[in-house]
């Protein structure tokens, strides 16, 4: 599992400052036009009159939303991926997600010591990535035989018995 780099402007012909910032500011000025015709979405339209405004706390609020949404998108992908990878299955699996984090709740079958290892390293490899930019896997492993419901806010995550 490896972070993948997003860049703004995805074009390797732009690979010095001056390009960059030449391209930028081009961008800005379509986007200016976009703008004061009234032809922009209208979400990121509030984001540019926040920073006409000076609107510190919406700004800053909107970027934590997109790096949140961004972050936690990837974090789950990269957590099934691993735990599919294991060849290994769970009787039950959920999922919880807030702003910085997912919540997995597992049921295994007793005993299942593969299974439960493959959850927890799943949780490890990606927390392993995605702890440093604040965003992480916390994992609640139950046997069936403990007759555990899996709580109301968990949605449950269907399972394909194909998987292993």
């Amino acid at each position: 599992m490896q972070l993948e780099s997003s860049n703004i402007i995805p074009n390797p012909i732009i690979s010095t400052p001056n390009n960059w910032f030449d391209e930028m500011v081009a961008n800005l000025r379509y986007d200016e036009q976009l703008f004061n015709n009234d032809i922009m979405e209208k979400e990121q339209k509030q984001f540019y009159q926040s920073m006409i405004d000076g609107n510190t706390e919406d700004i800053v609020s909107t970027v934590r939303e997109k790096s949140s949404s961004y972050f936690i998108g990837r974090l789950v992908n990269d957590y099934f991926k691993e735990l599919i990878s294991s060849k290994k299955h769970p009787k039950k699996l959920a999922i919880e997600l807030s702003d910085s984090k997912i919540l997995i709740w597992a049921e295994i079958f007793s005993n299942d010591e593969e299974m439960e290892n493959a959850l927890i390293l799943s949780q490890a490899k990606t927390n392993a990535i995605y702890s440093k930019f604040g965003f992480h896997v916390s994992s609640t492993i139950v046997d069936d035989c403990d007759n555990f419901e899996i709580p109301s806010h968990y949605k449950n995550i269907p399972i394909s018995l194909n998987i292993g």
